[in-house]
């Protein structure tokens, strides 16, 4: 992965920033309630992948307000790497801003964001995809949220959720998943995220 003026981008910048984005999308302050599918604990193995932890920045717990934190690199033969930032909503306040615009304060330039539907454990589920650049280098990335329970790919349902769960006196409890992959060629890294996500939430 290679920026235009600044060569090299490390997997630790990448995956942070993702974990960056990622905090913004919770709302915490509640104990956290279990979660559905694609937000229990992050695997070392994945299908064919092997993980490796990265570590998280010193100053990451105090930004994101949580100590629930996962930041994974995999890699299989022959492929490109997956990025995996997992966070859970566990703090004392709310954040409220789309990943989205992180990316943008970040220098990424957001090139592409849509809603897709991908099989999971047999059923169709909808994530968010994005198309991120900057300089020459491209990335493809699919996250999705939860609030106790509950998947979606938008920021605002599961802020809804998480707002109608504090007025009923529920415990309020919001994840977010993101992988990230380099964009080395739209069918081929789209087919790599599918595998991954599926094999994941097997």
């Amino acid at each position: 992965m290679r920026n235009a003026e600044c060569g090299v981008i490390r997997p630790q910048a990448v995956a942070f920033l993702a974990l960056i984005c990622s905090a913004g999308l919770l709302w915490a302050g509640q104990p956290r309630a279990s979660s559905a599918d694609l937000t229990s604990s992050v695997p070392a193995v994945v299908g064919p992948w092997v993980g490796t932890s990265l570590e998280t920045p010193p100053n990451a717990v105090e930004i994101l307000e949580t100590s629930d934190v996962s930041l994974m690199e995999y890699r299989a033969e022959g492929e490109p790497p997956l990025w995996l930032a997992q966070v859970g909503g566990v703090g004392r306040r709310a954040a409220f801003h789309p990943p989205e615009l992180c990316y943008v304060g970040s220098h990424y330039e957001v090139l592409e964001r849509a809603q897709i539907a991908i099989p999971v454990r047999g059923e169709s589920r909808r994530v968010m995809r994005l198309v991120i650049g900057r300089g020459k280098s491209r990335y493809e990335a699919w996250y999705w949220l939860t609030a106790s329970g509950r998947m979606t790919p938008s920021y605002y349902q599961q802020q809804w959720w998480l707002l109608m769960d504090a007025m009923r006196g529920r415990p309020m409890a919001g994840t977010l998943v993101r992988i990230t992959t380099p964009l080395d060629d739209p069918l081929r890294s789209s087919a790599r995220l599918l595998r991954f996500v599926e094999a994941f939430g097997s």
